[in-house]
């Protein structure tokens, strides 16, 4: 279950990047809407660097925790109790971000309608970002300190690895 929820972390900052990515990728000279790269392309770029590395720097991670299966079973209960609270945040976020998407997809899109939708989207994103902090708050005891020392160094590595892929995009504009 903590893999699920590191994974589901994981996802959540990929979807992020590949969001911002593409942007300058659509706009580029050579992008063209009705050919998509194969997997081997993609990793041939500097988002599919980006989207390999931070996986294997999960794997590395998952493979150094040494998870008991006590602890595997305590986060299991946690997240489990929790399930419900979880699936109404994540639902939350996913219909005002299809709301968003929809109202900047429009035909004629409406500046303002967009502004309110965003502001809905972040307090939704606020109110699952709080409900994350509650629920970091349960799961932390669970692991020694040593566990949550290679937590706090992966999401260092994973944001550095970020920052560099990003600076990376702006310096090439």
């Amino acid at each position: 279950m903590f893999r699920r929820f590191l994974l589901v972390s994981l996802l959540v900052t990929l979807i992020a990047t590949v969001g911002i990515a593409a942007v300058p990728s659509a706009t580029a000279p050579d992008a063209t809407p009705t050919s998509l790269p194969s997997w081997r392309q993609l990793a041939d770029t500097p988002l599919g660097r980006l989207v390999s590395g931070n996986l294997g720097r999960l794997l590395v991670l998952r493979s150094q925790l040494n998870v008991t299966p006590e602890q595997r079973a305590e986060v299991r209960e946690v997240l489990v109790s929790h399930r419900s609270q979880i699936a109404v945040t994540v639902q939350s976020v996913r219909e005002k971000r299809l709301v968003l998407r929809d109202a900047v997809l429009a035909d004629e899109p409406d500046e303002e309608k967009i502004r309110a939708v965003a502001s809905d989207l972040g307090d939704a994103l606020g109110d699952a970002a709080v409900k994350a902090a509650k629920l970091r708050g349960k799961l932390a005891p669970i692991f020694t300190d040593e566990q949550r020392e290679l937590i706090r160094q992966f999401r260092q590595e994973r944001d550095r690895s970020i920052d560099d892929f990003l600076a990376r995009a702006i310096e090439s504009e």
